[in-house]
């Protein structure tokens, strides 16, 4: 979607036009990268008190349009606020994003006037109806780089094999070598071994296998003071983490920044969210239960 300089039945507050007078509606978008998503923090300004005022009642919104055209992606953001914050999955949009900002009516104003229309627009009332665009913002467009690695899909991250101890039954993580190791038990470290070649599981066996076991290695690494973390540096699964998280969060692995993350949280967005698209996985695998309806 392009904002184009379009004309209306009806007075609106726009940069092109000038349809009021000493008003202005503006916005300030920000993209924050937030693991393999995109955040965006909206700052709208709106300086004209009519308008304000049907905003602070409910009978007005600010409405973000989000559009990539190279994905399809097409999604109205609305808010009675002057700020808000978005998140996008990455995957969703590629290339550019376009985010248009208006302010749209939400009920009908049957005599709309503002003191602050221009002098050929006094002493006229406005029908204005539900939907209808009260305000128009300038566009903005943002370049989303695609360049991002999955960790999971890193080669010299993760170790996973077989434990030879047989007392031991659940998942062991060492991170005391240059990869991750993840031992497991004999039987599943067998199962896990015959499903990994199937791409439709990846995301079942990150959340399974993966993400435990870098969410413990996470919560280890913040106990030791920042100052300490840098003895770790000569391990690759280190490195690659380290790379990872001030890519994508803007965060030192070697900071008081990193201690205060929420490690599963955090764990989860280094490899890209998995859960949804394994229960998705599950779901469709195993949704059908072979019941037959009655007729």
């Amino acid at each position: 979607m392009e904002i184009r300089h379009k004309l209306y039945p009806y007075p609106v507050l726009s940069y092109y036009s000038d349809d009021y007078v000493d008003s202005n509606f503006d916005t300030v978008i920000t993209p924050v990268r937030d693991g393999y998503s995109i955040r965006l923090d909206f700052l709208a300004e709106v300086n004209n008190s009519g308008i304000s005022e049907l905003l602070s009642s409910g009978k007005a919104k600010i409405v973000y349009h989000l559009e990539c055209a190279q994905t399809g992606y097409r999604v109205a953001v609305s808010t009675e606020k002057n700020e808000l914050s978005y998140g996008i999955v990455n995957k969703m949009i590629s290339g550019r994003l376009q985010v248009c900002p208006f302010i749209v009516a939400e009920t009908e104003i049957s005599e709309y006037v503002n003191p602050n229309f221009h002098e050929d627009y006094r002493g006229f009332k406005f029908a204005i109806e539900e939907g209808c665009v009260m305000a128009v913002g300038k566009q903005v467009n943002i370049n989303i780089d695609k360049d991002i690695s999955d960790l999971s899909n890193t080669p010299s991250v993760f170790s996973i094999i077989k434990n030879d101890d047989e007392l031991v039954l659940g998942m062991v993580v060492d991170f005391n070598y240059k990869k991750i190791v993840i031992k497991l038990p004999e039987r599943e470290f067998f199962n896990f071994k015959s499903l990994k070649g199937l791409p439709l599981i990846q995301s079942i066996l990150n959340s399974l296998v993966v993400i435990p076991a870098l969410t413990y290695v996470l919560e280890e690494v913040s106990k030791r003071e920042p100052a300490e973390r840098y003895e770790y540096s000569s391990y690759a699964w280190y490195r690659a983490v380290k790379k990872s998280l001030a890519s994508k969060f803007n965060c030192d692995i070697e900071s008081e920044q990193f201690s205060e993350r929420n490690m599963l949280e955090t764990a989860q967005k280094l490899i890209n969210v998995p859960l949804s698209d394994a229960l998705q996985t599950l779901s469709s695998g195993y949704g059908n239960t072979g019941e037959e309806e009655d007729e």
